[in-house]
């Protein structure tokens, strides 16, 4: 990616069905996560935290390598949107699926009320209430219902 040093480096990757999202701290997260295997169940899409959309580059066996800053301008009102419909959709899996929170041995009512409010102005905070991707940790229950919601029906 072409930041500078001081810059925020966090990626936010969106399923394009806008059902999943994850939080990376950076790009060597990212790639890690990707050589760890973990499986993704469609398309995605990665933005930094203005909203500015990043591309992936693959290497000749498929394997991202990097991410490219797009040409295009920052749509953090689009971005903002697209993640209110992910919580809005993950909200929706958990009411059909109170089960998915069982792990996490919260009640419904709790996880409910802990959802993360989407409406900062400033998308990267907006990016900060969302629950990180944290390697070798099963996650928060959101997390953990994004990732039983995501691509789901």
């Amino acid at each position: 990616m072409t930041l500078t040093a001081g810059d925020d480096r966090r990626i936010l990757l969106i399923a394009t069905n806008d059902t999943f999202c994850h939080v990376y701290q950076n790009l060597a997260d990212l790639l890690a996560t990707a050589d760890h295997g973990e499986k993704l169940a469609g398309a995605v899409e990665f933005f930094d935290v203005t909203g500015r959309r990043l591309h992936p580059v693959f290497s000749a066996d498929w394997r991202l390598e990097a991410l490219e800053a797009g040409t295009g301008p920052a749509v953090p009102d689009v971005v903002r949107q697209r993640l209110t419909t992910v919580v809005a959709h993950v909200t929706q899996y958990v009411h059909d699926h109170p089960d998915v929170l069982v792990r996490s041995r919260i009640p419904l009512e709790r996880a409910l009320s802990e959802l993360p409010r989407l409406d900062d102005p400033d998308l990267s905070e907006v990016i900060g209430a969302l629950p990180e991707h944290l390697e070798h940790d099963s996650g928060n229950w959101l997390h953990n219902a994004m990732h039983a919601a995501g691509w789901a029906d």
